[in-house]
C-alpha cells in the first residue's frame, strides 16, 4: 500500500496523496476509506486487498476496468479522480457523493410519492445514457448503489468487483451482481446489453414507490427463478409508476425502452417536472467540507431488501437529503461496470444438480451422524434433541435440555464424539451440556456463553468458542473451570479437533478487535502442551494469515490440511504443518457459512446459495450442486453440513420455527415430498454423487 500507517487508528494515515479520515465500507474484495485532497475536498479511496493484487491477472483486469470507469462522465454519476495501478494494493479514488443510498431513504422514511419517483427515475436513466455512451454496463444498478445528494441521484461505485472475474459465473452458476435486481438474460448467462440496466432500473424504480422487491425476496436462487420464469408482483405501485416499471421489466430485452425512452415515459422528469407540470422540492444536504465531515468508522449498514413492505411516516424525499453524508455498500465491496464489447461465456448450471432426497425435521437447528450413520441428531426449539433413524426419518429418542428451573432451552448446535459414545448440546441461554447416548442422561452441564462446539475425537473433552477464546474442559470432570483456555480477543465461531485430538482450531470475527496483539481470525493449539494454569497458555501452533472475520474451519480425515470460509465465499485450505496456503476455491459471491470434508477426504461442501456446492479436492474445482430440486434453486440458506460416515449422504440444515412430532410419530415424514412448499426449512438429505463419495462398501 502506498501509504503510512497510523497506529492508533488501525487505518492507513494516508493513501497517495489523500489523507485518510474514516473506513466507510469493506467487503471481500478490499475496503473504502472517507478521505481528503491537500485542499479539503472529500474522496472516496478504495483499496484492493493484497491478496487480490499479488495476481496480475486481477491487476490487468483491474486497470480496464479504471480505464472504463474514467471514461464515464455525467452529471449523475460520480467521477473517477485518480487510481494507483501499480501500487501494492491498487486503490481507486473517486469524488464523494454526500447523502443517503436510495436503500436507506425508503428503508428509514418509507417509500417515495410518485411523482418524486418519476423525477428520480428519469435522473437515473440519464446516469446510464452517460454510462453507456462510454461503452460501460453497470450491472449491478441497485438502491444502495444510488446516493441521494442535493445536485440528484448520483450513480455510484466503479471498478473493483469485476475485476475479480471477467466472466461473473460463480460457482453454482449465478452471474456476479446483485440477484434481485437482475436481468433474466444475465442469470441466464446470456449476452448482457445495455438494455440488463434498463430492467435493474425498473427494478430500482418499483422499490423505490413500494418499499418492496418486485420478484420477492428469500434466497438468491429462489429469486433468480422468479424472475425468469415468473411475472413481477406489481400490486401497490403508483399507475404512473407501474406503466414506466413494466416496459422496463420485459423479459424479453429487445422490448424494454432505452433509457431516453425511460425518460420520455417519466412525462416530462427530465427537465425537473414531474409529469403534471409541478416541479419537486428538495432540501439541499449539508457539503462535506472542513474537519467535521464524517468519519466512519464501520460499513453503512442498509435494511434487507427482501424484509417486505416499508410503512411510510413523513414525506420521505423531501427531508432524506439532510441526512449525513454516507456511500452505502452492500456485501460486495463496488458495483459492477464492464466494457460492453466483452461478451461473456453462455452458461446457465455448469455442474450437475443433485435434488434433496428427503426435507424433514422442520424447526431444526443444528445437526450431526452418528458414528454407524444410522442415526441423525438435530436440536431445535423447546430444548428437544431428536435422534432421528436415518432410513425411515422417525424419531427414536427424544432428549430435553432444560435450564436449572426445568424449563426447556433452545437448542442450537449438536455434536457427536467420533466414537458414538457422547454428544454435546449448545443453547441459546449459555448452557452446554454432554450426554451419555447410550444411558440418555446429562453427564456434564458447563454455563458458558459460547459460539461454538466441538468434542474431541475420544471424547473426553469439549471445547468452547467464546468472545475471548477458546476453553478446553474435561468431560468427566466436575469442575467449572476450563483444564485450559486459549487466549483469542475475537468472537470465535468456530471450533474444530484434528483427527488425532493432538491439535485445535479455533476462528472467529476479528473486526471489532483489529488494533488487540491477539486478535489474528485463526489460530492452531498444540493439545500436548498444555500449561498447569488454564489461563497460561502459551503461543498458539500456527497463526494463519486470515482476513478479519471467518465463520467456519474443518480438519481433513488425514489431518493434514485445514479448511477455512467466511463472508467473502473463498475456502481456503491450508497446511496444518507449516501453517501456510495451499490452495484458495474460488467463491466469491457466496458465504461460505460451513463446510466439510467427505470421509475419504476427496471432496469438500461448502454451504451455498440456496444449497451446497461439492469440491472435487483432486482438481480444485465443483462438481455438484447440491439443491432442494433439479432446478438447482432452494429456498432457504443452509447453515450447517454433516456427512454420513460411510460418504454416501450428506445433510444440510436450516434455520426453522416450527415444532416436530415426538417419538412415535405414525409418520416418517410428515411434511412430504422436498418439492412440498411446507416442507422448506429443517433438515435436507441428499445423496452423494457417485465419484464424490467412497467406492468401498460402508
Amino acid at each position: 500500500m502506498t501509504g503510512r500507517a497510523d497506529p492508533a487508528g488501525g487505518i492507513p494515515a494516508e493513501i497517495g496523496p489523500y489523507r485518510l479520515e474514516g473506513l466507510l465500507g469493506e467487503g471481500g474484495m478490499g475496503r473504502v476509506y472517507l478521505g481528503r485532497t491537500p485542499a479539503g475536498s472529500a474522496v472516496a479511496v478504495k483499496v484492493v486487498h493484497r491478496a487480490y493484487a499479488a495476481d496480475p491477472e486481477f491487476r490487468k483486469r483491474f486497470a480496464l476496468e479504471v480505464a472504463a470507469a474514467r471514461r464515464v462522465q455525467g452529471l449523475y454519476t460520480v467521477p473517477v479522480v485518480a487510481a494507483d495501478l501499480d501500487a501494492g494494493e491498487p486503490w481507486l479514488a473517486t469524488a464523494y457523493a454526500p447523502g443517503p443510498s436510495l436503500q436507506q431513504a425508503v428503508g428509514e422514511r418509507g417509500p417515495l410519492p410518485a411523482d418524486e419517483v418519476l423525477v428520480l427515475t428519469a435522473r437515473i436513466a440519464e446516469a446510464l445514457e452517460t454510462i453507456h455512451a462510454a461503452g460501460v454496463i453497470h450491472r449491478d444498478l441497485k438502491p444502495s448503489n444510488i446516493v441521494l445528494t442535493a445536485d440528484g441521484p448520483k450513480v455510484i461505485d466503479f471498478g473493483i468487483a469485476r475485476a475479480v472475474d471477467v466472466t461473473a459465473v460463480t460457482a453454482t452458476g449465478m452471474r456476479a451482481g446483485t440477484p434481485a435486481y437482475m436481468a433474466p438474460e444475465y442469470i441466464r448467462g446470456q449476452q448482457v446489453t445495455e438494455a440488463g440496466d434498463v430492467f435493474a432500473l425498473g427494478l430500482v424504480a418499483h422499490f423505490a414507490a413500494t418499499g418492496r422487491l418486485a420478484f420477492g425476496g428469500g434466497s438468491d436462487h429462489g429469486v433468480a427463478y422468479r424472475i425468469i420464469e415468473a411475472a413481477p408482483d406489481l400490486d401497490g405501485c403508483p399507475e404512473s409508476v407501474r406503466r414506466v416499471v413494466a416496459r422496463c421489466l420485459e423479459k424479453d430485452p429487445a422490448r424494454r425502452p432505452t433509457p431516453a425512452e425511460v425518460v420520455r415515459l417519466c412525462g416530462g422528469a427530465e427537465t425537473g417536472g414531474t409529469g403534471d407540470g409541478r416541479t419537486p422540492t428538495v432540501v439541499s444536504a449539508p457539503p462535506v467540507t472542513g474537519p467535521d465531515a464524517p468519519t466512519a468508522t464501520a460499513p453503512a449498514r442498509t435494511p434487507a431488501p427482501d424484509a417486505g413492505p416499508v410503512t411510510p411516516s413523513t414525506p420521505p424525499y423531501v427531508a432524506l437529503l439532510g441526512v449525513v453524508g454516507v456511500i452505502a455498500l452492500a456485501a460486495v465491496l463496488v458495483a459492477v461496470l464492464l466494457p460492453s464489447s466483452k461478451k461473456p461465456p453462455k452458461s446457465k448450471q455448469p455442474y450437475p444438480v443433485v435434488a434433496a432426497t428427503a426435507i424433514f425435521a422442520k424447526g431444526t437447528s443444528g445437526i450431526a451422524f452418528s458414528r454407524d450413520g444410522r442415526t441423525l441428531a438435530t436440536g431445535g426449539e423447546q430444548g428437544k434433541v431428536r435422534l432421528w433413524d436415518i432410513a425411515t426419518r422417525k424419531v427414536r429418542t427424544t432428549l430435553i435440555e432444560k435450564d436449572w428451573a426445568g424449563k426447556p432451552l433452545r437448542v442450537l448446535n449438536v455434536v457427536f464424539s467420533a466414537d458414538g459414545k457422547t454428544l454435546a448440546t449448545r443453547t441459546y441461554s449459555h448452557v452446554v451440556g454432554v450426554w451419555d447416548v447410550a444411558g440418555r442422561r446429562e453427564i456434564r452441564r458447563i454455563e458458558e456463553h459460547a459460539y461454538s462446539i466441538a468434542l474431541s475425537p475420544d471424547g473426553k473433552r469439549i471445547t468452547l468458542g467464546s468472545s475471548v477464546g477458546a476453553g478446553l474442559w474435561d468431560v468427566n470432570s466436575r469442575s467449572e473451570d476450563p483444564r485450559a483456555h486459549f487466549t483469542q480477543e475475537v468472537r470465535v465461531t468456530d471450533v474444530a479437533f484434528s483427527p488425532d485430538g493432538k491439535t485445535l482450531a479455533s476462528v472467529g470475527d476479528a473486526s471489532d478487535n483489529r488494533s488487540s496483539p491477539n486478535n489474528e481470525s485463526a489460530k492452531l493449539w498444540d493439545l500436548t502442551r498444555i500449561d498447569p494454569e488454564p489461563y497460561g497458555q502459551g503461543d498458539p501452533r500456527r497463526n494463519l494469515a486470515l482476513e478479519d472475520v471467518t465463520y467456519a474451519v474443518a480438519f481433513s480425515p488425514d489431518g493434514k490440511t485445514l479448511a477455512t470460509g467466511g463472508p467473502g465465499g473463498d475456502v481456503r485450505l491450508w497446511d496444518v504443518a507449516t501453517g501456510r496456503l495451499k490452495a484458495t476455491l474460488a467463491n466469491r459471491r457466496i458465504e461460505a457459512r460451513d463446510l466439510a470434508f467427505s470421509p475419504d477426504g476427496r471432496s469438500l461442501a461448502v454451504t451455498a446459495d440456496g444449497g451446497v456446492l461439492l469440491w472435487n479436492l483432486a482438481d480444485r474445482r465443483p462438481s455438484a450442486i447440491l439443491a432442494d430440486d433439479d432446478t438447482g434453486y432452494g429456498d432457504d440458506e443452509i447453515r450447517e453440513l454433516a456427512f454420513s460416515p460411510d460418504g454416501r449422504l450428506l445433510a444440510g440444515s436450516t434455520l426453522g420455527g416450527v415444532d416436530e412430532p415426538d417419538e412415535g410419530s405414525d409418520s416418517p415424514d410428515q411434511y412430504g415430498a422436498p418439492d412440498d412448499r411446507e416442507a422448506n426449512n429443517g433438515v435436507r438429505l441428499w445423496e452423494v454423487p457417485s465419484g464424490s463419495a467412497p467406492s468401498a462398501s460402508p
